[in-house]
Parts: structure tokens; sequence; C-alpha cells
């Protein structure tokens, strides 16, 4: 539990490449995700050429922390497994939140503008939808964890 009690955004990552093993504990994680009718909507482009990355932090001002990521992955919904794009939202958070704690113990750490430039970029299929990118790589900053608990938002039998 601790990876997910001390799970930081971070936007600063020291210039070194991620191991074989550990990317493949992150996918691993990914699709160990639940899913409506365990469906694993999801098509997921990891990215490591850093001129990719570049290009992939122009795309949308909330992406420039990208380019000094160790690798990037854009996280896409198949509509041919799941034609509802809210179940597939609900599901790729579920996978990407798993990726995301798997990296953290690892000890490392989406608008239709964006969706046509991540569709053209990558010549995406029709029915694959690039929902968000994710950045990964080794943190290089001080991490501040916050008690992000709030017991008055906790309601027990009743509101």
């Amino acid at each position: 539990m601790d990876a997910i009690f001390n799970r930081t955004s971070i936007r600063k990552y020291k210039q070194e490449s991620l191991k074989k093993e550990e990317i493949d504990l992150i996918l691993k994680a990914a699709f160990s995700a639940p899913s409506a009718r365990n469906s694993q909507p999801w098509q997921l482009i990891v990215v490591q050429n850093k001129d990719t990355l570049k290009d992939l932090s122009q795309m949308t001002p909330y992406a420039s922390f990208l380019k000094d990521a160790a690798m990037g992955m854009v996280v896409c919904a198949d509509k041919n497994k799941n034609d509802s794009l809210d179940y597939c939202q609900q599901d790729l958070a579920a996978a990407t939140e798993n990726m995301l704690v798997e990296a953290k113990s690892l000890g490392m750490y989406p608008n239709e503008e964006r969706y046509l430039a991540l569709n053209q970029y990558f010549k995406l299929p029709k029915g694959i939808v690039p929902m968000w990118m994710i950045s990964f790589g080794y943190i290089d900053q001080e991490e501040v964890v916050k008690d992000k608990f709030d017991s008055s938002k906790v309601h027990y039998e009743k509101y």
C-alpha cells in the first residue's frame, strides 16, 4: 500500500533510460486492471524515442513534461472492444492508475484537438481513440507526499 499512499505527480526526471524489465512490469500492471465485461479496451503506445517525446510534449500545454521523461505512454481506447467511451474512460483510468502505482514501487515515477493531433501523428486505425498521455522516469526532484485522506468526505450508512 505504500506505493499507493506515496504516489505523487513527478514532472522532473533524471536522464536515465528505464530497464526493459521495469517497462514490462508497468505494462503488466495495466493489463491487471479491471474492465467492464473484461473487455480490456486499451491500446498502449510506448514511446522512448527522444524526438518523439519532444514532439508529443508540444501537442498540448499539459504535456510539456514529456520532453524530459525516459518514457511516455499514449493510452488509447479501443472502441472495437467496447464502443462506449464512458466505460472505456473508466477502464483506462484503472489501467493508468495501476501503471503509476507500479512505477512508484519501482522507484520512478486528453479534447478533440489533442485527439486529432495524436491520431494523425501515430496514424491510428479506425476505432482507436487516444485518451491521454503519461510520463515515466526516475525522479529528479524533491518528492512532497501529502496525506490526502479527508474523513469529512466519508459517510457511513447515510450522508
